[in-house]
């Protein structure tokens, strides 16, 4: 009876916590990754279940369930917290190696020697895990919970590997029916009942660390772009540049203004140019990672801090938003018509304080003006360089054939490594 309720340990909290975090996002559904915590608690809790409970653990099919089970819940965590902090994961090739080891778990001799499915099983849920931690420590946030998390993700992946390495060398070969009755099961179902309480409460705790600053953001937001205000945007890349002058890392900064507002706003009305300022804001908080800073700084100026970017890097950034806008369809303006600007890139110098690089940016933007328009320059501090759709006399924002949209948007230039429709040329 005791290890009847002893294996409902697992599970249950599994279980239990996954009820929770599902009410959690109910009542917030934009906590996506939320969903990814849940789906992992289920997953675990059944795989767990299941191998207690079988009748005949040592079979085939139970063993690669229990690890395509184990195996997914690991992947469905990892993608989780990394989607929380919008870092990318190669979910396919994570997939493509969970069914590769469930290959290796179906040719084991589970009835002979549990050793070696134990091994891939535990191994690959190790190296998912040490890549999550990895991914997650590359987003340089410095919030405190954000760098618990990524010390236990790394704590949980060495006990991957460190656990079945240390059962298989003070353990006597045993099946996986003696194993399931062994010292080592018995520490598995320990400490994977103490690291989900402390998952849970770290992940609940990034959760809740999540809703405050989201409050805090919200009144030092811009309504209308959904970026942050000049006054905090200041008082945050002040502070920016400070980390990176204290963490040596490179950041730069790209400064946008919308061609031609006034007239649009002249031409189609104060509502279509308040719509331009909406679309241009969601561009750019579609583009940029978490560690990186945006605001709008003007009636129809933005700026972004990107961190650990050089200034090629950024102007691939700009290059992108200066595409995505001019593909961008704004209601209210025509279909005939496109909505462009005009972008300076600049990277922070060695002596550098927030004026100088906002100084050197806004210098770039004021050439791209001048040279046309809907393009981007980069300030090199000696040199200036522009990625430029094709060159074309500066003129007034005029309804332009769709047509001409698509050709401005599929032009040539990807040879320059800035994205669509980049072409590097000298700056004058």
């Amino acid at each position: 009876m005791s290890d009847q309720i002893v294996g409902l340990i697992n599970p249950g909290m599994s279980l239990i916590f996954a009820a929770g975090g599902f009410a959690l996002w109910l009542r917030d559904r934009s906590l996506i990754y939320v969903l990814g915590y849940v789906l992992a608690a289920i997953l675990i809790g059944f795989s767990f279940a299941i191998n207690h409970y079988s009748q005949d653990p040592g079979q085939r099919g139970v063993q690669m369930l229990v690890a395509g089970l184990s195996i997914t819940a690991v992947i469905s965590l990892v993608w989780s917290m990394c989607h929380r902090l919008g870092q990318r994961t190669p979910l396919l090739l994570w997939l493509a190696g969970a069914l590769c080891t469930v290959v290796l778990v179906f040719f084991a001799d589970h009835g002979r020697d549990v050793s070696a499915s134990l091994l891939a099983v535990n191994c690959y849920c190790g190296v998912v895990m040490v890549m999550g931690a990895q991914l997650m420590a590359m987003t340089g946030s410095r919030q405190l919970v954000d760098r618990v998390l990524v010390w236990i993700f790394a704590i949980v992946a060495a006990q991957f590997f460190v656990r079945p390495i240390a059962i298989i060398m003070v353990s006597e070969t045993m099946s996986t029916a003696e194993y399931r009755g062994s010292a080592g099961h018995a520490v598995l179902v320990v400490t994977a009942a103490m690291f989900t309480l402390v998952l849970t409460a770290a992940i609940l705790a990034a959760t809740i660390s999540d809703q405050i600053k989201a409050v805090r953001q919200s009144v030092r937001k811009d309504e209308m772009s959904g970026l942050l205000r000049r006054s905090a945007f200041e008082e945050e890349a002040r502070a920016f540049i400070a980390r990176a002058r204290a963490e040596n890392r490179t950041v730069s900064m790209v400064v946008a203004d919308i061609d031609h507002f006034k007239q649009v706003n002249d031409q189609w009305g104060h509502p279509t140019g308040d719509a331009a300022i909406r679309a241009f804001g969601n561009i750019i908080s579609g583009a940029i990672r978490p560690g990186d800073l945006a605001g709008r700084i003007g009636g129809e100026e933005f700026c972004i801090f990107a961190w650990n970017c050089p200034g090629h890097a950024a102007g691939n950034l700009a290059e992108r938003l200066r595409g995505a806008l001019v593909a961008h369809s704004l209601e209210g303006m025509g279909a005939e018509s496109v909505l462009t600007a005009s972008f300076g890139v600049a990277e922070l110098g060695r002596e550098d304080d927030y004026d100088d690089i906002y100084m050197r940016a806004d210098a770039a933007l004021y050439l791209a003006k001048k040279q046309g328009r809907n393009r981007v320059i980069v300030d090199r501090a000696d040199t200036a360089q522009a990625a430029a759709v094709p060159d074309r006399a500066e003129q007034p924002l005029a309804p332009q054939p769709v047509a001409a949209r698509k050709a401005r948007k599929h032009s040539g230039g990807q040879a320059a490594g800035l994205g669509r429709g980049a072409a590097i040329a000298s700056g004058a």
